[in-house]
């Protein structure tokens, strides 16, 4: 038995192969899939190329794969493109069957190994995902930066942003991270900061998430400004994270909630206050990463094909994720 996952991102998109007992066969990366960042084209492109090399690595033909999970971002979120999209990939595997989500499922399939839960992704930009154990599922977030993706690292980095200004004009203190950033972007007249981020960054939704990066080097430095932007992130993660819990069957048990994406690397700036804010709802249990989301999309089309649950299948994703370097 063969199972694909596929978990596109806005920077790259991964492809693994595995078998019934969770031994990886194959695995590669390729650009991103984001169809909204690109076109239809370049998605059928990645996807395409994708498989095929997946198929040649593990010296296999597309009929032999049993089953194939793909979470492609922004999948869902558009009415009219979702037939467009199924009949892409529809086209591309021919009779072999599939299922195709958000890519915030794949994250979910893997921080939990498709266990009943939720997991909060915060990269550059947020939205949370959970599955109660009936099988219903529900998101919260994902809006995207002009709409939302509060807690994200791009909105923590335009915080960042906002912050300098006002240390600069003299409206709040300064703090650590007004030289910071100074020395970090060799700025001599602060007002060199406006031209950096327009002209120089073009205000690009990915350059400025990485001012997060920035302002977590001043929160080391036990800034008060970075630690407090740190603490409304977790916030608004909080928010996210209970809004699902309100929408699905969760709230008599303990809830396993796992979270993904770089923001999180900031560890316990934005982890303990998040453990804080969860504590409103008891039975909690905040936990690391059980799988990649790359792995926790081949354990879903397996779990999925075969209708069952198999615990060492995980156990031996996580040797192999070790081995492979996912």
């Amino acid at each position: 038995m063969l199972y694909l996952g596929v978990d596109g991102g806005g920077t790259k998109t991964a492809f693994v192969l595995i078998n019934g007992k969770g031994k990886i066969l194959a695995y590669n990366i390729k650009p991103t899939c984001h169809y909204k960042q690109s076109s239809l084209k370049n998605f059928e492109n990645v996807i395409r190329q994708g498989i095929k090399d997946i198929c040649n690595e593990a010296k296999i033909s597309i009929a032999e794969i049993n089953y194939v999970f793909l979470g492609i971002p922004g999948f869902g979120e558009i009415k009219k493109d979702i037939s467009l999209l199924l009949n892409i990939i529809k086209e591309m595997l021919n009779d072999v069957p599939f299922t195709c989500d958000n890519d915030a499922v794949a994250a979910w399939a893997g921080s939990l190994a498709c266990k009943a839960g939720i997991n909060m992704v915060a990269g550059t930009g947020t939205i949370a995902f959970g599955m109660d154990k009936e099988g219903h599922s529900t998101r919260a977030g994902g809006w995207g930066h002009f709409c939302g993706d509060e807690g994200s690292a791009y909105w923590i980095g335009k915080k960042a942003i906002e912050i300098f200004s006002k240390e600069s004009d003299g409206r709040i203190n300064k703090t650590p991270f007004y030289n910071i950033l100074r020395e970090e972007l060799d700025i001599e007249n602060d007002f060199d900061l406006i031209d950096i981020v327009i002209t120089k960054l073009f205000m690009k939704r990915d350059e400025i998430a990485k001012f997060s990066k920035i302002i977590y080097k001043a929160a080391l430095e036990n800034d008060t400004e970075a630690i407090k932007v740190f603490e409304e992130a977790a916030f608004e993660h909080y928010l996210t994270i209970k809004s699902v819990i309100n929408q699905l069957n969760l709230q008599d048990e303990e809830i396993l909630i796992s979270y993904s994406g770089g923001v999180f690397n900031a560890d316990s700036f934005v982890l303990e206050p998040l453990k804080r804010y969860l504590k409103e709802h008891g039975k909690v249990k905040l936990m690391k990463p059980i799988l990649q989301p790359i792995t926790g999309a081949a354990l879903y089309a397996k779990i999925i094909d075969s209708n069952k649950y198999e615990e060492s299948v995980v156990l031996t994703l996580k040797e192999e994720e070790i081995k492979w370097k996912i």
